[in-house]
């Protein structure tokens, strides 16, 4: 039987004369599937949650939520072969998009393939009634990352 995934660091073994050290922080995930195939992303996401850490509020749940449903994304091109690195045309393999949903505050958080920024919506503003037919709001305004430029100040 393998290890149990754990969010701690694997203890030190000693085997005779040798000391053995984990390798670095994370060693407790260590044996865990790395591939993008379904399977290895499932096994990943049960270990993940599973070891997830406690969170105080709505706000910080969601931002955890977003830390580990990152480490399953299945990138631009990992999964349509050699020909989808030059043309990503129509690609839907892809992570398009991450969504984590907050039911208490009626808030749907998600970021894009092409924004990592999170965005926004909040349920309770939107006057469902006055709705009539299906409406169509595009996830990015831009196709771009949304960079912010920090500047350092000189002592």
């Amino acid at each position: 039987m393998g290890q149990i995934p754990s969010s701690t660091a694997l203890p030190d073994k000693k085997v005779a004369d040798l000391d053995f050290k984990p390798l670095g922080g994370g060693s407790g995930m260590i044996g865990l599937p790395g591939d993008f195939t379904p399977p290895s992303r499932f096994i990943r996401a049960v270990a993940f949650s599973q070891t997830a850490r406690p969170t105080p509020d709505g706000d910080e749940t969601v931002y955890e939520i977003f830390r580990i449903l990152d480490n399953f994304n299945v990138p631009l091109g990992a999964s349509e072969g050699e020909a989808s690195k030059t043309d990503t045309k129509g690609m839907r393999s892809s992570t398009l998009w991450t969504i984590a949903n907050d039911t208490g505050n009626r808030r749907i958080y998600y970021h894009t393939q092409h924004n990592r920024r999170v965005r926004m919506v909040e349920l309770k503003d939107i006057g469902f009634d006055d709705f009539h037919d299906i409406v169509h709001v595009p996830l990015d305004v831009k196709k771009q990352q949304d960079l912010e430029t920090v500047k350092i100040p000189l002592p």
